[in-house]
């Protein structure tokens, strides 16, 4: 389907109301809570009492191991609301930092100084406890929600034909390099910029250079459930494909994919030099209607690739190289797309709830499809 076929315009839920409205973000960001959402990596709690902290739908939350497994929290105490995490990361029990509450792996509060004089029951009769996350993984991603009652779909289900993809791209290894940053505009302008390909010549070509605009018909659009993919493959059934060479261990670094994953998450696959190939898992947090967090986790693809002899042999030299470049490239491409996000919340009362979508934007339109959906709004979205 070309760009011609695809264009018109569509009305998107809310839109622009979330960018100015705290009271439409804090509904849209209670619904959101429900959904599975990346909350970190796996790297950060390898051993035992290793803890995380982060962020799900602008709630603080925290991820404990605890033996062979990992619990969930949201991180505030069950007595007055304070919060048990103060720090990033860290390792050790859950104890609160204002009246010493004493937390077990099942969020139970199991020790309360003065507990019988002060409240009249044992720990075990007071019955508090801290408000559970549920937690999956994918690989070495971390994911969690707020569980709805009688809401039992997986981590699996949610991620559909992705899962054994992403398990695959994201699979536990050395410890991922880092970046973030605070961007002023709503995560949605975010995530919307990142769905769609026309922008990438007018922006982006300090770093890419005049590339020349994407054809349509040279490049593969997959949607599964709330979530997409782009790659530089137009063959149809790529992505069916390349799960089932996943799922056996046999696929090889091939072109320039990347997933969208509903809500806030981007992982891509891309090219360094030489044979060599980065993955990157990148994600958009919501702070409030206003501002968002950049996340991102970036390290060496783990399929094999075509290298030439002497890869080997320069890798002590070249590898540094390549991982400052790889940041720098990042960090540029990152950076030039938050800046139009910025421009674009400035005048976000203003922006035309009714925007013209062409064949390299259909993208957005099936992002704001799953929003809709998502936070209760209906399928308000109708090609003209």
């Amino acid at each position: 389907m070309n760009g011609a076929q695809t264009a018109g315009r569509a009305a998107l839920a809310s839109w622009p109301d979330t960018l100015g409205s705290e009271a439409a973000f804090r509904r849209e960001q209670q619904k959101l809570s429900r959904i599975w959402t990346l909350l970190g990596h796996a790297s950060d709690v390898r051993n035992d009492g290793d803890w995380f902290r982060a962020t799900l739908a602008t709630r603080s939350v925290f991820v404990q191991r605890f033996g062979g497994e990992l619990r969930g929290f949201e991180n505030r105490c069950a007595h007055r609301s304070f919060p048990l995490r103060t720090a990033d990361k860290g390792n050790g029990p859950i104890v609160c930092g204002f009246h010493h509450w004493r937390y077990d792996e099942e969020g139970r509060a199991v020790g309360i100084p003065q507990c019988l004089p002060l409240f009249g029951v044992s720990p075990a009769e007071l019955g508090a406890r801290l408000v559970p996350v549920e937690i999956a993984l994918c690989g070495s991603l971390v994911f969690g929600r707020f569980r709805a009652e009688g809401d039992a779909e997986s981590l699996q289900d949610f991620l559909g034909e992705s899962f054994p993809i992403l398990e695959a791209m994201c699979a536990p290894s050395a410890a991922p390099r880092f970046m973030s940053g605070a961007v002023e505009a709503n995560w949605r302008l975010c995530f919307q910029i990142a769905v769609e390909d026309y922008h990438v010549v007018a922006v982006h070509a300090p770093v890419w250079g005049k590339a020349g605009y994407l054809k349509r018909e040279n490049i593969g659009y997959f949607r599964f459930g709330r979530h997409s993919a782009f790659f530089t493959n137009p063959d149809p059934g790529a992505m069916a494909r390349m799960a089932a060479e996943c799922r056996a261990g046999t696929w090889r670094s091939a072109n320039y994919r990347v997933f969208h994953i509903f809500p806030n998450l981007t992982v891509n696959h891309f090219h360094a030099d030489r044979g060599h190939w980065y993955v990157m898992a990148m994600q958009y947090v919501p702070v409030d209607s206003r501002r968002c967090v950049m996340r991102a986790w970036y390290h060496p693809a783990p399929f094999a690739s075509s290298r030439p002899w002497y890869d080997g042999l320069s890798a002590p030299l070249l590898g540094p190289i390549r991982r400052w470049l790889v940041h720098r490239y990042a960090r540029q491409v990152l950076d030039q797309d938050s800046g139009i996000c910025e421009q674009l919340q400035a005048v976000g009362r203003r922006i035309d709830p009714r925007p013209v979508l062409g064949g390299l934007e259909e993208r957005v339109g099936w992002f704001e499809e799953a929003y809709a959906a998502a936070v209760g709004e209906g399928a308000r979205i109708a090609s003209a």
